[in-house]
């Protein structure tokens, strides 16, 4: 049984990461950031390759410190109707240093191709830019409006085998 289980602890290594997503934002009142270090990831090579990279973060893990801020993104983001916002893997160029995907935030796709600055078949790391409404999301504010947060947001992710 001890062997079975070192077994799969050594397989779950080689095909699920693990790693980090930051989403730092603007506001009328302050600048402000979300982190998770818990995601669903499934990260896959061939030896030459990359041949799959799933990421899945549980909105309710993104934190921020501070809770108003956080029910308010939670908000912004449907927990209610779904609880995830998904990256999947189409093609990876290690030439160009180019991954390609598509991001799933509630009902919305949007096709992506980023720029890592660490493409690696261990470890693929970097940061995007994209807008709110590019997802149908409505921008956040409070006070009837007197504080509104920027639409664009920048997405930071470390993703490790």
């Amino acid at each position: 049984m001890k062997k079975l289980l070192i077994g799969l602890f050594l397989v779950s290594g080689l095909l699920f990461g693990n790693g980090s997503i930051k989403i730092d934002g603007t506001s009328t009142l302050h600048d402000w950031e979300m982190v998770s270090q818990t995601l669903d990831t499934v990260f896959e090579d061939d030896g030459s390759k990359i041949t799959k990279l799933n990421v899945a973060v549980k909105i309710d893990t993104l934190k921020s410190g501070d809770e108003g801020l956080d029910e308010k993104a939670y908000e912004t983001l449907k927990i209610d109707r779904e609880n995830y916002i998904r990256f999947e893997l189409n093609e990876v160029d290690f030439e160009a240093g180019l991954i390609k995907g598509v991001f799933k935030v509630l009902d919305k796709e949007q096709k992506a191709e980023l720029k890592p600055e660490i493409l690696t078949l261990n470890q693929v790391k970097g940061s995007f830019k994209v807008k709110m409404t590019d997802f149908g999301l409505e921008i956040p504010s409070v006070m009837f409006g007197a504080i509104t947060a920027g639409d664009e947001v920048t997405v930071s992710y470390d993703i490790n085998k």
